[in-house]
This record gives C-alpha cells, sequence and structure tokens, in this order.
C-alpha cells in the first residue's frame, strides 16, 4: 500500500491498473537503439486499451477476438513476445556479429593515437545493440510467463464464486504474496469481472457475492463450537452417572438402603448442576470426581452384584454390612462437598450485609443499636 503517493512506477500504469509504455520511453529507446525504439514500438502497439472504461472479460484477457463496438479489442499477447523475441534476437545476433571488429578497431586506433572517440562510439552502439536484444528477450518471456500464469488461474479458478487464496498459491505454485500480487493484476484486467476483489479478511479471491467467514470470525465459531462440545460430552458423562446410580438403585429391594441411594444420587445430581452452571468450581472437585465418586460407584456396583446372588453368606454379610455403614459416610461427604462449593457465595453475602449496613449507618436509615444486634 502507498497511502495515495504516487511513485515511479505510476506512470507505467493505466487508470484500470494495467502496464503500458509511456511515448517518452519509446522516445529515449530510440535514441538509444533503434531495433530497442522498434520493440518498444511494437509492445506499445499490442498493449490492451479500454476504450468506454469498462473491464473486460476473462475470456477476451487471454485470446484475441472481436467484440462489439464500444468494447475494447484485445491482442493476443502471445505474438506480441515472438515479435519482441525476434527483434530481441535480430538485435543480439546484430550486436554479437559486429562488437569483435569494434573493439579490434579501437585497440588499433588505441596504438596508432587517433580516432578513438569514433572506435569508442562504435564499441558503444554494438553494446547497446546487444543489450537491446537482451532486454527485449527478456520482455517476451515475462509476457509469456505472464500469460501462462492467467490462463492456469483462470482454470483454477473455474466457476467458483470465491477460492481461498492459499489452495491457488499451492495448485500455480507460488508464494502466497505473490499469487495475491498475480490476483490483483488479473483483477485490474478484469479478467473476473467488475465485481471480483481480494478479501484479506479470509485471505480469498471473491468472484461474485458475499465474502466467506473472515478468519477471526470462523475462529471465534470454532472456540464456540468447541465448547459446546466439550458442555455436551461433560453433560452426557454426568447424566451416565446419574443413570447408573437409579439402575443400581431400581435393582436393589432394601427400602433404606434403598433411600439412602437416592439420597446420594440427589447429592450428585445437584453437585452436577452447579458445576454446568458454573464452570469455574470444576476445580474445586477434582478429588471428588476422580476418587470419592468412582470409588462410591465402585461400591454401589459391588453391594449390587453382591445382592443379586441371592444368598447370605458370611462374606457376602458382612462385605454388605461395610457398604451399608459406608453410606451414611459417604452422604455426609457429599453434603460437605456440596456446602463447599457455595463458601465464595457466603464470602460474597457477608461482604454485601456489612457493606449495606455501613451505608446504611452512615445514611442514618438504622439506629446503632440495631446495627450491633444485627451483626
Amino acid at each position: 500500500m502507498n497511502n495515495g503517493q504516487k511513485n515511479f512506477f505510476d506512470i507505467f500504469k493505466n487508470p484500470d491498473g494495467s502496464f503500458h509504455i509511456p511515448i517518452g520511453l519509446i522516445i529515449v529507446g530510440f535514441c538509444f537503439n533503434w531495433i530497442l525504439g522498434i520493440g518498444l514500438l511494437v509492445a506499445r502497439l499490442c498493449e490492451e486499451r479500454p476504450t468506454d472504461g469498462r473491464a473486460a472479460s476473462a475470456e477476451t484477457c487471454l485470446k484475441e477476438q472481436s467484440t462489439p463496438k464500444g468494447k475494447k479489442r484485445k491482442i493476443n499477447k502471445n505474438n506480441t513476445a515472438v515479435i519482441l523475441t525476434v527483434l530481441g534476437v535480430f538485435a543480439l545476433i546484430g550486436g554479437a556479429l559486429y562488437l569483435p571488429d569494434s573493439i579490434q578497431y579501437l585497440l588499433w586506433c588505441i596504438d596508432d593515437g587517433y580516432g578513438v572517440s569514433y572506435a569508442v562510439e562504435d564499441v558503444a552502439s554494438n553494446s547497446i545493440w546487444i543489450i537491446s536484444g537482451i532486454l527485449l528477450m527478456v520482455g517476451a518471456r515475462r509476457i509469456r510467463n505472464g500469460e501462462r500464469i492467467k490462463k492456469k488461474i483462470v482454470a483454477i479458478v473455474g466457476d467458483a464464486k470465491f477460492i481461498h487464496i492459499s489452495e491457488i498459491a499451492e495448485a500455480l505454485p507460488a508464494s502466497e504474496e505473490k499469487t495475491t500480487k498475480y490476483l490483483q493484476r488479473c483483477i485490474d484486467c478484469g479478467m473476473f469481472g467488475e465485481t471480483a476483489y481480494i478479501d484479506m479478511r479470509s485471505d480469498c479471491l471473491v468472484i461474485s457475492g458475499p465474502a466467506p467467514m473472515s478468519k477471526k470470525e470462523k475462529a471465534a465459531q470454532e472456540a464456540a463450537r468447541k465448547a459446546e462440545k466439550e458442555a455436551a460430552e461433560s453433560l452426557g458423562e454426568y447424566e451416565k452417572i446419574l443413570k447408573e446410580i437409579r439402575e443400581i438403585n431400581d435393582k436393589i429391594p432394601g427400602e433404606e438402603f434403598s433411600a439412602k441411594i437416592s439420597r446420594l444420587e440427589d447429592l450428585t445430581g445437584k453437585i452436577f448442576k452447579i458445576v454446568q452452571e458454573q464452570p469455574e468450581k470444576e476445580k474445586k472437585l477434582r478429588k471428588f470426581i476422580n476418587y470419592y465418586l468412582p470409588t462410591s460407584m465402585k461400591l454401589l456396583r459391588n453391594y449390587q452384584q453382591m445382592d443379586a446372588q441371592g444368598i447370605e453368606g458370611k462374606n457376602i454379610s458382612e462385605a454388605k454390612q461395610q457398604i451399608e455403614e459406608t453410606m451414611d459416610t459417604m452422604i455426609s461427604a457429599f453434603e460437605k462437598q456440596l456446602d463447599a462449593l457455595f463458601s465464595s457465595e457466603n464470602m460474597g453475602v457477608s461482604a454485601d450485609i456489612a457493606t449495606m449496613q455501613s451505608l446504611m449507618k452512615a445514611d442514618g436509615l438504622i439506629e446503632n443499636e440495631l446495627t450491633d444486634k444485627l451483626q
């Protein structure tokens, strides 16, 4: 971006962004070497100049064809490249053939001490021919490469309404920065129509219609989807545990023990609900979730399995009795765990009451004795 400031290369650009050769440069070319001037003149005549200010389609940018009146007629760039190549080869060969004789003549003049200036001009003239030939051939190569890249880009884009720059860069292949420059040139010459542009938010070439989701929006959506998935997985795991507790309870006939299991299920469900509503409290439940709850579930499974045997042997009876006695401890521990989750709320309530009492006392809304009683 040049922030609106013009630079030297702006004199080589048309209003639509395509490049052109100024008349002044052609005149300078003729001053140096007539073959260079002819080459620049041919390139100037082969330029694509719109006559009605409208952009050309991708098809007319890539091949020569007749167009209705009022539109521009495209010159086949491959023919331009051939002409410049022929002129370049002619200039290069001509300069290379005469340069050795010019150098030898210069050496003779230096030895004789006269005619040196004419010999230097002759050497310089042949050197300019060689340089001109090289420049014309390089220009022809750039034209061919440019046309090849344009055709490839059109084939890659196809009928897509938008396509990511990274996909085009990978197919060319080229760096994303260079690919962006290629695409901008294609847009400037109207290859994709008047509505095409490069959307840097999503790094896409947009041919028509709205731009795709930006990288920032896509990242935010992905983060939200991930959080929702994790929440769903956690919810599913919690529901699975509660369901298993209910199933175990349904299979155990004893009313007293069944009531204790129901109480355990109720406490577990309340703990899970608080964690779902306030995920930041989950770190306080690591030991509960990773050890206490799994161990409790293991004991309940063992009890249900032993109860299903239908016998009251010594080992089974003792094991069941130990689990039944432990249930009261488990319920008490779960109650304390649930109560501990409200420790921060208790501190917040106390702080709010203290603040309110101080303000009410300062405003004379309550008496000191009443304040002391409240405290």
